[in-house]
């Protein structure tokens, strides 16, 4: 009998670990939130936080290997220049500083987009027997202004520079006091990892939330 009771609690030890080991490290909703946390409000923190969770699924390195600073840099400059390039050389170079400002209150209010996961479903990936997909349904707010100031009229190429400087700040003003709050409703997928006999979530395209939301928001801007 005391043999027999060895045998049943080592089994139930067994069974135990065999358990414990299976369970999820991190629950979906909680993966994605910080995907958003990372590629959409640019936290270097949430940065960390995703990469540790995935350290063991990618042999101790960093899963994502991103500078915000720079990317925010050359997002600014890129942003900048292509806006600027419409007007004359000599409006363009006297605007400069307000038209950063102005893709900086813009870009603002979208990485403060409030999240919401809506619910989460784990389905079988039809293309890998051995896999499963979770399933995030969300959706997220964003302020924005009710009303947005037209761009001055006429040739673009004869806009004089205090009148484009007029309608930068006056839209800076108006990203700054948005009165709207829009809601869009997105999907995006986790595909599981079994490392180590635990569960990871990941996704090797993140940057499908920023497209999916920025479609949207640029669309959102002023009366409909």
């Amino acid at each position: 009998m005391k043999k027999l009771k060895i045998i049943v609690l080592l089994m139930m030890a067994v069974l135990s670990q065999n358990l414990i080991a299976q369970t999820e490290v991190k629950k979906p909703s909680e993966v994605f939130e910080m995907y958003f946390g990372t590629f959409v409000k640019n936290d270097d923190a949430v940065l960390t936080k995703l990469n540790d969770y995935l350290k063991p699924t990618v042999e101790g390195e960093n899963a994502y290997q991103i500078d915000f600073k720079v990317v925010s840099q050359d997002m600014m400059k890129e942003s900048t220049d292509n806006f600027l390039s419409a007007f004359s050389k000599t409006t363009a170079d006297a605007c400069r500083k307000e038209a950063e400002q102005y893709f900086s209150a813009m870009m603002e209010n979208f990485k403060n987009g409030k999240l919401t996961v809506k619910d989460v479903k784990v389905v079988q990936n039809e293309y890998i027997e051995d896999q499963k997909i979770a399933e995030i349904n969300y959706s997220v707010s964003f302020k924005v202004p009710s009303k947005f100031s037209d761009i001055p009229s006429g040739d673009i190429k004869n806009v004089k520079p205090e009148d484009l400087k007029k309608y930068l700040v006056q839209s800076v003003q108006d990203f700054k006091n948005a009165d709207k709050i829009v809601v869009t409703e997105q999907k995006f997928k986790l595909y599981q990892l079994n490392e180590g006999g635990k569960i990871y979530y990941w996704n090797g395209s993140p940057d499908e939330i920023v497209s999916g939301l920025t479609d949207f928001y640029f669309e959102s801007f002023g009366s409909k």
